[in-house]
């Protein structure tokens, strides 16, 4: 009873505001990504699975998932942890404990865990799942840390940005240009399209850099050397 009133609280919050940005990717686009996202040294990248489910599972914990859920089931819990983001700052704040937590669980393993070429060399791989679990971390790591004082004082506006038009008109924009050929510079002309509009909306110009960096984080790994610029006040 108590996945199913969660599940409904989810779809709720994802209805009204959204910290974490929904968009979604094709599997061949992510793909690409898990390509690019190889390893260069096998040897230092390497994601224990028995630690990997064992910080997991307490990361569940609070969140009040079950322990059985895992990387696989990553659409779930994007949804899970944004309606919890959504509910107020003090529970954000409880969020960002709970990654951390999560994070030094991890130590070693976290970066090769929370890669997508690791993720989709495991056995009969989701894309969809793989992708959406690793982009509620890298999303969690840039507002928990870089972001996190720009996303306490504006968590409202934030947050209700990805419900607009101009949100919309930027992530349509991506998805209708973005290609294996021009991958990476449809990442970096999304992230100036967000600025600008997190900017309009929100200001001042850390909002535009929220909005920016909250999108290129995902892509972290595939697209080296992008930045987002902060604009001045």
């Amino acid at each position: 009873m108590r996945s199913v009133a969660l599940s409904l609280l989810v779809l709720l919050g994802a209805a009204q505001a959204n910290i974490l940005l929904p968009y979604q990717m094709p599997d061949e686009l992510i793909q690409l990504m898990a390509f690019r996202e190889q390893p260069q040294n096998a040897a230092i990248s390497v994601c224990n699975d028995i630690q990997f489910n064992y910080c997991q599972t307490h990361f569940n914990q609070f969140f009040g998932m079950d322990d059985s859920i895992s990387w696989r089931n990553g659409s779930y819990i994007f949804n899970t942890v944004q309606n919890y983001l959504m509910m107020n700052v003090t529970e954000l704040v409880k969020v960002c404990n709970t990654r951390t937590q999560f994070y030094q669980c991890l130590g070693s393993s976290y970066y090769p865990c929370m890669n997508l070429y690791t993720l989709l060399n495991k056995p009969q791989p989701d894309f969809s799942n793989a992708f959406d679990y690793v982009r509620t971390f890298r999303g969690l790591e840039w507002m928990c840390v870089g972001g996190f004082s720009e996303v306490v004082a504006q968590w409202s506006c934030l947050g209700t940005f990805p419900t607009t038009k101009a949100y919309q008109n930027c992530i349509g924009n991506f998805n209708q240009t973005v290609s294996a050929a021009n991958f990476c510079p449809a990442v970096a002309q999304t992230g100036v399209c967000l600025n600008d509009a997190y900017n309009d909306a929100c200001g001042p110009a850390g909002a535009g850099y929220f909005g920016c960096e909250n999108f290129r984080i995902t892509f972290d790994n595939s697209c080296w050397g992008l930045r987002c610029m902060v604009d001045p006040q």
